[in-house]
């Protein structure tokens, strides 16, 4: 079904990787069952008033836009450290990782296909690709 003016978000009621980009930078990564769920509490938390003596830190995440990939329970864990380790983004500061993932996904990076794993070296880019981080 197609409405005029509306946008069909129906992927964020799945499990996936979403990405949190402020000013054209992806600042945090993270994976959830539900994204929008998980989504509208960072948004929440991004705009709670905290009291002055608390540090920057302590406040949420902000965020102009959201990215999403959906993406099965079981390769969750493994999307999510590969693309961390890909894009560095300052709000991921440890992810807690038990090394019981494993899997492969293909993504698409400004056209050009990338291969995720858990293997050692992590990103495998298809030859001839160029692979950049935003910083």
């Amino acid at each position: 079904m197609e409405v005029t003016g509306f946008v069909n978000v129906s992927e964020m009621l799945k499990s996936g990787i979403y990405m949190l980009v402020y000013g054209g930078q992806v600042v945090y990564i993270g994976q959830a069952k539900a994204i929008i769920v998980r989504v509208a509490t960072h948004r929440s938390n991004a705009r709670k008033t905290l009291p002055s003596w608390l540090p920057p830190s302590a406040k949420g995440i902000v965020f102009d836009e959201v990215l999403i990939r959906p993406c099965p329970l079981h390769l969750l864990d493994a999307l999510e450290y590969d693309l961390i380790n890909l894009y560095k983004p300052r709000h991921n500061i440890a992810l807690k990782h038990n090394g019981k993932a494993q899997g492969e996904v293909t993504i698409t990076v400004r056209g050009q296909p990338v291969v995720l794993n858990r293997k050692p070296g992590g990103v495998t880019p298809v030859p001839g690709t160029l692979i950049e981080r935003r910083i």
